[in-house]
């Protein structure tokens, strides 16, 4: 572990009472998953910190969240700041209350029972982050997830490693903090691989669970009648489906931009990371409706990811 990391005062120490904290960004949420959200993770941690950007049904937001009789707090900042902002302002609730740790969700992914107690086993010293299984509905069952011969435990070495995405993500708060938070410029996609790997080169560890899973959707899936090898997280090839992605124009736009930003801050002299996603999601796009209008968007966050102002990251 690097200096930053020590001067980060990670006090986690196994067996020690750690005071833990939820957090999530709503835009435009779907009110039966929200509930089911919040039914799932209040009784998990000691407090819900809702920060809402912009949404249509706040009201019902704000509504839904006195039910939990104190334990969830929305706030709104009346307009669409971005999940990197509205993440920044979970840590900063956060901090502020003096939380340790800080399990982050997205508005429509369920925890499952004990799934908290067991990622903060894994906070130990010097671990910045961990994350449970991603068992997403679209593309997995429950039972497929059992069947897998996983390692208990992972420690990933990659900032953009899709086992380690926002939702489910326990992080350390000081040590969020100590590495700058998240990025606002990157307003959505890509925001949570950008954190790790500023984690990483400051010398901490990202951890993975195997042995707890989080209930989650990747955009909104869609099924193709084509099948493709795939590697499964154990390591074992097998034939399945083609999934599509199911975003509109804006996210394909931050899906190209900010993986050529990421590109330039981290890896434009060392390796291709961030770049070599993007001609396969241009690809899913030609099997999805308004499939030009996406390839546009895919060539102007090309062009704009480019263009932009980077500054190679130095920790």
């Amino acid at each position: 572990m690097d200096a930053t990391a020590e001067r980060s005062g990670m006090l986690h120490r196994e067996g020690e009472h750690m005071k833990r904290c939820a957090g999530m960004v709503t835009f435009n949420p779907d009110m039966a998953r929200l509930q089911a959200n919040l039914d799932a993770i209040t009784p998990q941690v000691e407090a819900v910190f809702v920060f809402d950007n912009g949404s249509g049904n706040v009201q019902v937001v704000r509504e839904l969240a006195k039910r939990y009789r104190g334990a969830v707090h929305v706030q709104g900042a009346g307009r669409n700041l971005g999940i990197a902002a509205g993440l920044n302002a979970v840590l900063q609730w956060a901090a502020a209350r003096q939380y340790d740790a800080a399990l982050l969700l997205d508005q429509d992914s369920v925890t499952t029972t004990g799934m908290v107690d067991a990622l903060a086993q894994l906070l130990t010293d010097g671990v910045g982050l961990v994350c449970p299984f991603i068992l997403d509905r679209n593309r997995m069952t429950e039972e497929e997830y059992r069947s897998q011969h996983l390692p208990a435990v992972e420690h990933l070495t990659r900032g953009a490693s899709h086992s380690a995405i926002t939702s489910g993500s326990l992080v350390s708060v000081p040590a969020a903090l100590a590495v700058g938070g998240f990025d606002d410029t990157l307003f959505i996609d890509y925001v949570d691989f950008d954190f790790n790997e500023r984690l990483l080169l400051n010398g901490y560890r990202i951890v993975k669970d195997n042995a707890v899973y989080l209930l989650h959707e990747k955009g909104k899936s869609g099924q193709t009648g084509l099948k493709v090898p795939r590697r499964r997280s154990d390591g074992t090839v097998v034939w399945a489906p083609l999934f599509t992605l199911g975003y509109n124009p804006m996210r394909c736009y931050y899906q190209a931009r900010n993986r050529v930003i990421y590109w330039r801050k981290y890896h434009k002299w060392t390796k291709l990371e961030g770049l070599v996603e993007i001609p396969p999601l241009m690809a899913l796009s030609l099997l999805e409706p308004h499939r030009f209008a996406k390839l546009r968007a895919y060539c102007k966050g090309i062009a704009d990811g480019m263009r932009i102002p980077v500054k190679e990251y130095r920790p």
